[in-house]
């Protein structure tokens, strides 16, 4: 999607036009009722995105035969009705570009008797006699007529903002509706739009801080996303912010936010073992440790919000018991400087066994060995900044480059990044090459689509490069392949007969899906209802959860920043659906909107 902010007069109003004429074929097919007619406003091998619109789900098709067969059985009930442009500065009709290819996008808003809702489209400009088409469209429900989310918070006249507040958070924490368990940038991200929905909602927090899961990782740890990808609910970073985030300095503004944004966070607390959930009453039993107290709620939800990983996952080693030196998991990596003069392995080939590596190199490691096991995915972060730019550039607000952002399901995304490999490949060429001649191997995917599907699919085998190629080229990293054999006092042997001598050894070997952390809580009987997490379900959606889960009142939450700054309206919509009685409703079906 474009990034470009400056429009001349002449292409804006083009843009319009072609909009326009767009748009008003898709009238036609509500009007109609016609899901062949609503079929037809894509291109052939267009994308239609639906959260909640057409279905209670989220749903990506491809192509005409599966866009009609999936809206035929209710185009008729949803009944959407004053579909138009948003004529705003931000979502109006404008010139962009998908790759090489140039279209209009804009955003839009609809009604339904029940709802009000947004969208976003990319539409092919008319060649010659054809009509304009959409390769991609989202759309969403945004808001329960009547419990709209709430703009700004206003304080009462007649009370101090103290008071007001000290009410609010006891009524909270009498009789909360939703417990969610994580207080991460998901979690945060979740209990600020609950608040903005009038939700109720404690987040329960196993750290003495906010912030803390971020501050007891490895010190060179820093986002590898623009600042503006990576940004919160409601709260933008300073202007003088840095384009990387540090952890650090992630951690301090988590905490900030959680302040500012007044929610109710209960720390040093977790939930206990074997929750049980009243199908009468609609309502969990669960205990929560509160520092030593152990307190009994009973809240109609509990939203998991604990990121995507589970325990870290620690292979075992012939001979282990025999190695005279430290072994560690990256997620206990003190930083380079306590290895200074030692003989480091690191085993594994991803972001994490980068920013070790190179951290040691940089720190007097003698020497800093890395054992890939197999080949890795690589961009660059100057690549990695110009894809994130051209959604999120700084001119435009979250609200809309996060739509923007949603509007191309996770296929489509990937067949676009395929398509703008050799654009890479020029960019990072210079990586590629001082990769190879450190014999570290570079995978592009089967279909050349390279990184950034790796992210979605199983968020492991990939990583960004912040300079780690130059310490590969120059020999101050040594790559070395196979598969550990075994273990002697002083050295890591191979099942190729070769060793590397070793003092200390990190495992960046990734860690256990979180989903079985659930199951340790919850017990297989009931996680066993729920659906997978990540990668691509059967509908083209990635697993990232805030939706039903298969539990009654058991929510998943994970994904970067922006899944929860996003997805967040979906699942506050589906808990106020609940309360309103929309859903869910006999056989699982969509009521008439």
């Amino acid at each position: 999607m474009s990034g470009h902010s400056p429009r001349t007069l002449d292409s804006q109003e083009k843009c319009f036009k072609i909009a326009n004429l767009w748009l008003q074929s898709l009238r036609v097919a509500f009007e109609k009722e016609d899901a062949a007619l609503f079929s037809e406003c894509f291109d052939s091998r267009g994308w239609f995105r639906d959260l909640m619109t057409f279905s209670w789900d989220f749903r990506s098709l491809q192509g005409h035969h599966d866009i009609k067969k999936y809206v035929v059985k209710s185009i008729g009930d949803v009944k959407i009705s004053d579909l138009r442009l948003d004529e705003s500065s931000e979502g109006c009709p404008h010139s962009g570009h998908l790759g090489q290819t140039s279209i209009v996008e804009s955003a839009l808003w609809f009604e339904t008797p029940r709802a009000r809702g947004r969208g976003y489209v990319l539409i092919i400009p008319p060649d010659g006699e054809t009509k304009p088409r959409a390769f991609a469209m989202l759309l969403m429900i945004n808001d329960w007529k009547g419990h709209e989310e709430l703009g700004f918070q206003r304080g009462a006249f007649e009370a101090y903002w103290e008071d007001v507040q000290s009410q609010r958070r006891h009524e909270i924490e009498t009789n909360p509706d939703v417990l969610i368990i994580g207080g991460g940038q998901t979690g945060l991200n979740i209990a600020a739009r609950f608040r903005q929905m009038n939700i109720k909602a404690i987040v329960i927090e196993k750290n003495a801080r906010i912030g803390d899961n971020w501050r007891h990782r490895y010190p060179s740890l820093k986002l590898h996303t623009p600042r503006k990808h990576h940004t919160l609910l409601y709260h933008p970073y300073p202007s003088n912010w840095p384009e990387f985030t540090s952890k650090e300095k992630l951690a301090d503004w988590l905490e900030q936010y959680a302040h500012n944004q007044e929610l109710v966070i209960w720390l040093d607390s977790t939930i206990e073992s074997d929750p049980t959930y009243d199908s009468v009453v609609k309502k969990w039993t669960v205990v929560v440790n509160r520092n030593g107290d152990r307190l009994t709620m009973s809240p109609t939800h509990l939203v998991m919000a604990g990121g995507f990983f589970g325990d870290p996952n620690i292979p075992k080693f012939e001979g282990q018991e025999d190695f005279e030196g430290e072994i560690l998991h990256s997620n206990t990596f003190p930083g380079g400087d306590v290895f200074e003069g030692k003989r480091v392995v690191v085993i594994g080939a991803a972001n994490s066994a980068t920013d070790i590596c190179q951290d040691l190199a940089s720190r007097g490691a003698t020497s800093v060995t890395m054992v890939q096991r197999s080949s890795s995915g690589v961009v660059s972060s100057n690549f990695n900044a110009i894809l994130f730019k051209e959604v999120y550039p700084e001119w435009r607000s979250l609200e809309y480059s996060d739509l923007a952002a949603f509007a191309l399901p996770v296929k489509g995304l990937r067949e676009l990044i395929e398509g703008m490999q050799p654009i890479a490949q020029e960019i990072d060429k210079d990586i590629y090459q001082g990769l190879a001649k450190g014999g570290f191997m570079v995978t592009q995917n089967p279909d050349g689509s390279a990184q950034m599907p790796m992210v979605y699919e199983r968020n492991a085998g990939y990583y960004v490069d912040f300079g780690f190629w130059r310490l590969v080229s120059n020999g101050s990293v040594k790559v070395v392949h196979g598969n550990v054999a075994k273990l002697t006092a002083t050295s890591v042997n191979f099942d190729d007969g070769s060793h590397v001598d070793a003092d200390a050894i990190v495992l960046a070997t990734g860690w256990l899906p979180i989903r079985e952390k659930y199951r340790e809580i919850f017990g297989s009987e009931v996680i066993d209802r729920t659906s997978e997490l990540w990668g691509i379900d059967e509908g083209g959606e990635i697993r990232t959860g805030f939706k039903p889960s298969g539990q009654p009142g058991l929510w998943y939450a994970l994904g970067g920043f922006e899944f929860s700054r996003f997805y967040s309206k979906q699942l506050a919509l589906f808990i106020k659906a609940q309360e309103l009685g929309y859903y869910p409703c006999p056989n699982w079906e969509r009521p008439s909107q």
